[in-house]
């Protein structure tokens, strides 16, 4: 019987044999299948139950991994912001440092004066090269150096540099003269400027300090004299510039004043240095030493006319300073701005004559924006080019311009004479 009973347990965990296994030990053929059938139900069940119970961990799982990475990505995030903004902080930082750097050793634009790009070289005018005549420009002499790292030198700590120093008022880059220099006829302030510290030839804006020195070594300024006739034969030679007076004619010393400035008059200039000095070399050296009283270190004269020669030197900044003095004396300023002269009769002009400046008897009018032009002299030479020392009243104060050299392409013959009135209308405009 127990082997009966273990084989009809075996049958019964099968339900489909269980229902046809013969009937025996108390089972009945009713009961057998009932009972096979409620175990394959829990078989079903549980099989059900064990397949969720696996689709919930594979879920769990599932959405464990989900949480992880979730929360590895979100950390991810994190430091990348931190980073970022670590990042952000540092070069901040940084940028906040140069700023201060920067504003604690960078001048103050507002407050501090401008350079001058234009003595560098940097005008329109120079950039497509020297002028036509620049090759005859002065050599050495003295104590001034014109090699180009000497010129670099003298434009880093001489006069120009105070002039770097001083704010640009006007451009005077619109000026066909590839020299200029506008100064404050008060101060000796200087305005602005365009390759001012470059030496030049000053042709007869070398009159001006010849004329100034005359004056302040001829005691009788109203005395009548002869003009000598030994040196008019050079003046033809050279076709210097006359204001009228005859070898030999009866001449009142101030009436040379006026012919030196205004006509340009070669023979008063050297009638003016011998009455002063004996003679013209020693009339240049009065010339030189007034330049060095006035400490001007690139400016030297060899003769008082202004005729051409390669020792014979200056700058428009130094023209510019030498005509700021001569204007402090009287009888030269009234001089200076007179339009025209005429002397009295003599026996060579029983009539007289009368002569014109050569600034004023080039233009129409003098009005400038604010003014007018009152005075100048003009200057030329091959050499030299077109030159002018002028002076301009402007809202009531006097300004002094000089330019030098040939301009490379004017637009007009008289360029020296139209960038005064381009300079002082500028000026004005500024002031207004």
């Amino acid at each position: 019987m127990h082997g009966d009973h273990t084989d009809n347990r075996r049958y019964m965990d099968d339900p489909e044999i269980a229902t046809r296994v013969p009937m025996g030990n108390g089972f009945s053929e009713t009961k057998m299948r009932k009972s096979g059938s409620r175990y394959l139900d829990n078989r079903l069940r549980d099989a059900s139950a064990r397949r969720e119970s696996e689709k919930g961990d594979r879920g769990g799982n599932s959405g464990k991994k989900r949480g992880r990475m979730f929360a590895f990505l979100t950390i991810v995030l994190l430091i990348l912001i931190l980073c970022a903004v670590a990042a952000i902080v540092l070069l901040g930082g940084r940028s906040g440092d140069a700023g201060q750097n920067n504003r604690a050793g960078a001048p103050d634009i507002l407050n501090q004066n401008v350079p001058d790009g234009m003595d560098d070289g940097t005008d329109p005018n120079a950039q497509a090269g020297e002028p036509a005549q620049q090759e005859n420009q002065p050599e050495d002499s003295g104590n001034a150096e014109t090699s180009e790292e000497t010129q670099d030198e003298v434009q880093a700590d001489g006069p120009d540099a105070e002039g770097d120093s001083s704010a640009q008022v006007i451009d005077l880059g619109i000026l066909d003269s590839p020299y200029a220099s506008l100064m404050d006829a008060q101060t000796g302030e200087l305005l602005a400027t365009k390759r001012s510290e470059e030496k030049i030839f000053p042709a007869s804006m070398t009159k001006i300090i010849t004329v100034i020195t005359a004056i302040e070594h001829i005691p009788d300024l109203d005395a009548t004299i002869y003009m000598e006739e030994d040196f008019y034969e050079d003046l033809y030679d050279e076709d210097a510039s006359r204001a009228g007076f005859e070898p030999g004619e009866a001449a009142v010393i101030r009436d040379l004043l006026y012919g030196a400035l205004l006509p340009s008059g070669a023979e008063c200039c050297i009638e003016l240095a011998r009455q002063a000095a004996g003679s013209e070399s020693a009339f240049v050296d009065l010339m030189n030493q007034k330049a060095a009283e006035l400490g001007l270190t690139q400016t030297h004269f060899t003769n008082c006319t202004g005729l051409h020669d390669t020792e014979q030197f200056s700058t428009c900044t130094e023209i510019a300073k030498i005509l700021q003095n001569a204007m402090q004396n009287e009888t030269f300023l009234n001089v200076f701005t007179t339009h025209s002269y005429s002397v009295d009769p003599t026996d060579i002009h029983p009539d007289g004559f009368t002569f014109w400046s050569t600034l004023f008897k080039a233009t129409a009018n003098e009005d400038v924006t604010g003014g007018e032009i009152i005075g100048g002299k003009t200057g030329f030479t091959d050499e030299a080019g077109h030159c002018l020392a002028s002076v301009a009243e402007i809202y009531g104060k006097k300004y002094i311009l000089v330019t030098a050299g040939w301009a490379e392409d004017p637009k007009n013959e008289l360029y020296h004479i139209d960038d005064a009135f381009r300079a002082y209308n500028a000026l004005g405009s500024v002031l207004s």
